[in-house]
């Protein structure tokens, strides 16, 4: 048992395309999944709990700033634009190998589509084994799958109600590759900088103007677009500046990287101001990560690293499981003190849902990641 404590970052290491892994991407997946399964968690306990806490949570201050952990989503937009936009950038700007759009839209194709299908299966049988109609279920069911569910009910779907933001990742992954080639076809690095940077701001004030960063809007990509362009600003530095020259890592850095990581959660509002300096501050959290020391260190932790490589597994898992459960106990009173209850359970939530992922991610998640595995497939069942 201990040597396979031991060896499980090895085992849970993720399968990429080009065989190279940004581990501190990885990182970055983890501070994004982290707070939003506590957040879920902090919900489910507001939802099934018996108990009467003092303060109640309206006023609690904990609450309150864990419930601010949904802004775990917007590091991974950030993270999808850096991700998908470094190909295509690669082959603008440094003859790097072409990005052909059938075997880009199929990669995404295999890579998520049959891990979200099961999982959504999943929940959906489990819902009509819970006396859930299947003539109401049915069609969300089929609009989930097909990621059209934020299009025609404008609501969270009762499958799984995370789903949401998948459906404007894929939203993202269309447009994806004809912005990279829009903006990395500029050439000249501080035109091109200058353009993306205007291109985020442009998109702050026609959400502001139009209120596209409310509901119905905020179900699509046109409410939280300007978050993958950060990420577009991310890889051109990353290709044009420290792949060149070194990121010259520095104390600096890491005190930038904690102003970034604060102000995600300070600065999340409707207001205007804050809304323009949002994109700043997950801008910082990345860019001096990148060059620091002591956090670039913590992202970069074997664990950490792991556990954030397999946060998809994570995200598609982690809502049911948490509804899960708080119904086996959230009956169990403590204190009156939600912040208690919430320490208490904690941990062993987090084991619950870490087990049940490795499991899905060994056998399902994982294997999608190689690239051939349609092709391996189709010969093994050819061969019998």
């Amino acid at each position: 048992m201990l040597s396979l404590w031991r060896t499980l970052p090895e085992r849970l290491s993720r399968i990429t395309t080009g065989g190279k892994i940004i581990s501190e991407i990885d990182g970055f997946r983890f501070l994004a999944i982290f707070p939003v399964v506590v957040n879920h968690l902090s919900q489910r306990i507001q939802r099934h709990s018996s108990i009467q806490f003092d303060p109640s949570l309206e006023t609690d201050p904990f609450f309150f700033w864990i419930s601010r952990g949904y802004v775990g989503i917007y590091v991974f937009f950030v993270i999808s634009g850096f991700i998908l936009s470094l190909p295509f950038a690669s082959y603008c700007l440094h003859q790097g190998r072409e990005v052909k759009l059938k075997d880009y839209f199929v990669r995404r194709l295999t890579r998520l589509e049959p891990p979200y299908i099961i999982a959504m299966t999943v929940f959906f049988v489990v819902l009509l084994l819970q006396h859930a109609s299947i003539q109401e279920l049915l069609p969300h069911y089929g609009a989930s799958i097909v990621y059209l569910h934020n299009l025609i009910y404008k609501i969270w779907s009762p499958i799984n109600p995370v789903a949401w933001t998948l459906e404007v990742e894929v939203q993202f992954y269309i447009l994806a590759p004809f912005l990279a080639y829009a903006f990395f076809s500029i050439k000249d690095r501080w035109t091109r900088r200058i353009a993306l940077i205007v291109f985020i701001l442009m998109l702050v004030c026609i959400q502001q103007y139009f209120g596209w960063m409310k509901y119905p809007w905020s179900f699509f990509i046109i409410s939280h677009l300007h978050f993958f362009i950060i990420g577009f600003l991310l890889t051109d530095f990353y290709l044009n500046e420290w792949k060149e020259r070194g990121r010259n890592p520095s104390l600096v850095f890491d005190v930038l990287a904690i102003i970034g990581i604060v102000g995600i959660f300070v600065l999340i509002s409707f207001n205007f101001v804050n809304r323009l300096l949002y994109p700043v501050m997950l801008f910082l959290l990345f860019y001096g990560t990148f060059r620091s020391h002591h956090v670039l260190t913590f992202f970069r932790n074997r664990w950490i690293v792991s556990i954030g490589g397999m946060c998809y597994t994570i995200y598609l898992l982690h809502l049911p499981m948490a509804e899960l459960f708080e119904r086996m106990v959230g009956h169990i009173g403590i204190t009156n003190h939600y912040i208690v209850n919430l320490i208490i359970q904690l941990p062993f939530y987090l084991l619950f849902v870490f087990g049940i992922s490795v499991v899905f991610f060994l056998l399902v998640e994982k294997p999608c990641m190689n690239k051939d595995w349609p092709r391996l497939l189709w010969t093994r069942i050819s061969k019998r």
